[in-house]
């Protein structure tokens, strides 16, 4: 019931369906246009004009034939009134009107149509530009891809699910990762029906303000308003949702078919998207692929392969990568150059896949094997150039790192796992990365998304800690021994580390927990320690906050966070020094190429004098030094 909320939700404030509204009310309106004046046809012929039939031409009762030249009209066309004028790519200001086109069955708005070969059954809305186009057609009903059903995951189309040009990762998710009972299937995929019978129509759109130039083949699509397209090769069957606040840019070579492009889009320079949904500002570039995929608000990708997958916000590939039959979630993860995620065939059918975990970084030229899953692991860095097994891997913040051939007792094919080495030793990287998502997902994707201290995050660090504690030590672990390893080998002493890299992560979520609920109620700071814990109240938290050792009092618990804090800024400082330390090492002018990024020192910073504040706000603090 949920998810059919949901979508009612959406559908009532499509812009879409709205858009859909605006043109009843165009057409409507074409009724009070009148035929065309016997002197305003002999303008219109001694200007190179010609129809089928001039009686079939309608215009605004204040319609000026001057600015119409060398065009011919075919079947049903609407003219306005044109006046003023309108930039064409590169700022050349034209006067709007039509020039050097063919125009059939068409409602044109004061805009500017020029040296168009075919424009028909088209809506053109004021101040559109439409340039130096090979075919801009439209036939039949369109429904613009609303309810089309598609598959990501595995290619034997077992995980299918209804789009529409709106949808929204919250129905994506519902769809693919909570099975609903037959009824709410059915109601669903008849809510969408009705939609897409509600707003079929007869006609393709160019919104307003919509500019289309150099550009060969559109068919069937909606550019939405705003939207810049200019030298693509192929748009077909195809929403292109824009704004002016959020424009969409589909430019240099881009083919883009049966697909679905949110507000603030870009796809450039030879990318090709086929079937697939590019969710608010995505960018797809550089000759990247992308086919029967869902991409999730945020994310870039360039130059690499995306293939039957679900690609959750915010995650980056910037190289030549494959990403095929991925659930992807909690996104926020990335692909180093030659990353092949895509062994989903196993020398049989294409019916594996993989779930990375939040924040998964692959390294350059890793191979991972199929089938995999590693979403209770996230924020795990697999290392550079290392083949996985097929595997279920469940340590957060973990490296996984080729293993060693000629360990006793160990098989030669298992890799390496050193679980929490993500939190323990590469502070900086986790900082910069929320950093960056803090920027990409403004206005998009909440904050708290990325944070490495989400609630399914901190469950996983709990449950990695819990499987850690053994009855029997031995020198090295598989998961024979330890549930979760997945193909790798745990050294004993590397669990030690991680049991304590897991205990001081979930001690600094705990000590915020409380925090926060003081700062929300100051009375609360009076109360012992011991009160303040049972007011952590869900079940998941209950749990983590027994395994924590607090101090007695309130003052100390303060203490102890100011410590905390302290020592993680410090890691953060530690890993951007030493990696300056050995460029230095390596390069003479090291630090004339590579100067201090400002905005990420800013904004840690900042983020560490917001930690200060909040405590000041309850009890007098003196600034410590970090």
């Amino acid at each position: 019931m949920q998810r059919l909320l949901k979508l009612k939700k959406v559908l009532k404030n499509s812009v879409f369906a709205a858009a859909v509204e605006n043109f009843k009310g165009i057409k409507a309106a074409t009724a009070k246009c009148r035929a065309l004046t016997d002197a305003e046809i002999q303008v219109l012929v001694k200007n190179g004009n010609r129809s089928e039939s001039w009686a079939k031409v309608m215009v605004d009762p204040d319609f000026d034939p001057t600015r119409i030249h060398g065009s011919t009209f075919a079947g049903e066309v609407y003219l306005p009134r044109f006046f003023g004028t309108l930039l064409l790519p590169g700022d050349i200001s034209y006067p709007t009107g039509i020039y050097d086109s063919f125009v059939h069955n068409c409602i044109i708005e004061n805009a500017l149509i020029y040296r168009v070969a075919m424009l028909s059954n088209e809506l053109i809305r004021v101040g559109a530009v439409v340039e130096n186009v090979g075919s801009l057609v439209s036939s039949g009903k369109i429904n613009y891809m609303i309810g089309t059903s598609m598959s990501v995951g595995n290619e034997m189309g077992g995980r299918r699910l209804l789009v529409f040009p709106e949808i929204s990762t919250d129905l994506v998710d519902a769809q693919l990762f909570h099975k609903p009972e037959a009824e709410v299937a059915k109601a669903f995929a008849e809510q969408l029906q009705a939609y897409r019978d509600e707003t079929a129509l007869p006609f393709g759109v160019v919104g307003k303000g919509a500019v289309i130039s150099n550009t060969n083949i559109i068919r069937n699509s909606w550019i939405g308003a705003h939207a810049r397209v200019e030298g693509a090769a192929k748009i077909r069957n195809s929403v292109i949702l824009s704004s002016l606040e959020e424009s969409s840019h589909i430019y240099d070579s881009v083919i883009l078919e049966n697909s679905d492009v949110q507000m603030g889009v870009t796809v450039h320079t030879g990318a090709e998207v086929q079937g697939s949904i590019l969710m608010n500002r995505t960018k797809v570039a550089c000759k990247a692929i992308v086919k029967s995929s869902i991409i999730a608000p945020c994310c870039h990708i360039e130059e690499g392969e995306v293939n039957s997958s679900y690609m959750g916000p915010m995650t980056q590939m910037h190289h030549h990568s494959l990403l095929i039959a991925a659930l992807w979630p909690e996104g926020c993860g990335n692909l180093g150059y030659g990353a092949n995620v895509g062994s989903n065939h196993t020398g049989r059918m294409p019916d594996q896949e993989v779930m990375p975990g939040q924040g998964l970084f692959f390294g350059l030229g890793v191979n991972i094997k199929f089938p995999a899953n590693y979403r209770e692991a996230p924020f795990t860095l697999i290392a550079s150039g290392v083949t996985t097994l097929p595997q279920r891997l469940k340590f957060p913040f973990s490296l996984i790192r080729p293993g060693d051939p000629q360990l006793n007792g160990v098989p030669a094919k298992l890799n390496e796992i050193v679980p929490g080495w993500n939190y323990a030793r590469n502070a900086y990287a986790l900082d910069r990365n929320a950093y960056k998502y803090s920027i990409r997902g403004k206005g998009v994707v909440p904050a708290s998304f990325s944070s490495i201290f989400n609630a399914e995050t901190v469950r996983s660090v709990y449950d990695a800690y819990c499987r850690l504690q053994v009855a029997t030590i031995r020198d090295v672990y598989t998961k024979e021994h330890i549930d979760g390893l997945g193909e790798n080998f745990l050294r004993e002493r590397v669990r030690q580390q991680a049991l304590h890299t897991y205990a001081e992560y979930m001690e600094r979520y705990v000590l915020e927990t409380i925090i926060t609920l003081v700062v929300n109620d100051n009375s609360l700071q009076n109360q012992p320690v011991k009160e303040l814990r049972r007011l952590i109240t869900t079940e998941s938290n209950k749990d983590i906050v027994r395994v924590v050792p607090l101090p007695e009092t309130f003052e100390e618990l303060i203490k102890r966070y100011r410590q905390l804090e302290k020592d993680w800024f410090e890691r953060v400082s530690h890993g951007l020094d030493k990696d300056n330390e050995r460029g230095r090492e390596i390069f003479d002018d090291y630090d004339d190429a590579h100067p201090v990024d400002k905005g990420f020192t800013e904004w840690e910073k900042t983020r560490v004098e917001e930690k200060l504040r909040r405590l000041s706000s309850i009890v007098k603090v003196s600034k410590p030094e970090l």
